[in-house]
């Protein structure tokens, strides 16, 4: 990208007259930074060593010392604006997938394949940028907006069955998925297979995991108790889907809903308990002494 251009883009202050014209690489993870980068300035105190290793131009959010007249240095008023123009630049022909959090969580757990970019957080902005070849997922709706080439994922018929309460079995593999997430999991893995993307049916999900514990809250491994938590719910739009699941699949098990304020109902008697915008913490195994029973 010209100089030029990039100053425009990102509303920037050009402070110098570079040699330089041009950048082929945008980061801001200064050990990133080769010949020909453009240098986010998080850390200022990185600086020094991004203009070593190569940088071609400096973005930084306050005036600093110019260490290399060469090059370009440009002062924006906000990072994540500047980031998001470019990344709107670069992609303003590429397709981009609108998905919901489900979704958006199956592909990070399966894909293997760098040209997967699921947009959770300031480095995917910067791979979208960077890449040429790529499959950008969001689920930010406001994103979205911002763009006119944005296609959903199509539900496929999948060989999918449910095996307990947190997995299922596809195409005759037992995975550690909750059926309540089929019609998600089979347009993510029918977009996989149709796209030849590198992926793995070896994975966990942050969402819906079990944790199997003894009658004093200790861990213990997976199906070795009656008592568990399910973990990592929230309070959205999928959480009366799941619960709906969870009531279903537990019609004679005692199920407890837990919150922050209801943590101490875990003391009581229960097969299943479902945590919702809260943490489980199990409690530690002490080591019995020489004299205890």
């Amino acid at each position: 990208m010209k100089i030029e251009t990039l100053v425009n883009l990102i509303g920037g202050e050009l402070i110098n007259r570079p040699y330089i014209s041009e950048v082929v690489h945008f980061t801001d993870n200064v050990d990133d930074v080769n010949r020909g980068s453009c240098f986010f300035a998080f850390k200022t105190s990185d600086i020094a060593q991004a203009v070593k290793q190569g940088a071609y131009a400096v973005i930084t959010e306050e005036y600093v010392d110019i260490l290399d007249k060469e090059i370009a240095w440009i002062k924006v008023d906000d990072f994540k604006r500047a980031i998001f123009n470019i990344f709107k630049y670069e992609n303003l022909k590429h397709d981009i997938f609108f998905v919901d959090k489900i979704a958006l969580m199956l592909i990070k757990a399966l894909s293997h394949d760098k040209r997967v970019i699921a947009l959770d957080d300031i480095e995917d902005f910067f791979k979208a940028i960077n890449l040429r070849e790529k499959f950008i997922f969001t689920s930010d709706e406001g994103l979205i907006k911002n763009f006119a080439n944005v296609k959903n994922l199509e539900e496929k018929e999948i060989d999918l069955k449910q095996s307990g309460l947190f997995k299922s079995i596809y195409n005759n593999t037992e995975i550690n998925l909750p059926f309540v997430y089929k019609r998600q999991f089979s347009k993510v893995i029918g977009f996989f297979e149709e796209n030849s993307i590198k992926h793995s049916l070896e994975f966990e999900l942050p969402r819906f995991k079990p944790v199997f514990i003894d009658y004093l809250n200790r861990l213990v491994d997976y199906g070795e108790s009656d008592r568990v938590v399910i973990s990592g719910l929230e309070n959205d739009e999928i959480l009366i889907d799941e619960l709906n699941f969870i009531i279903e699949n537990t019609k004679h098990a005692k199920t407890l809903l837990i919150d922050e304020k209801r943590k101490n109902l875990l003391t009581k008697p229960f097969n299943f308990a479902v945590m919702i915008e809260c943490d489980f913490e199990p409690a530690e195994i002490k080591e019995k002494g020489l004299f205890d029973d």
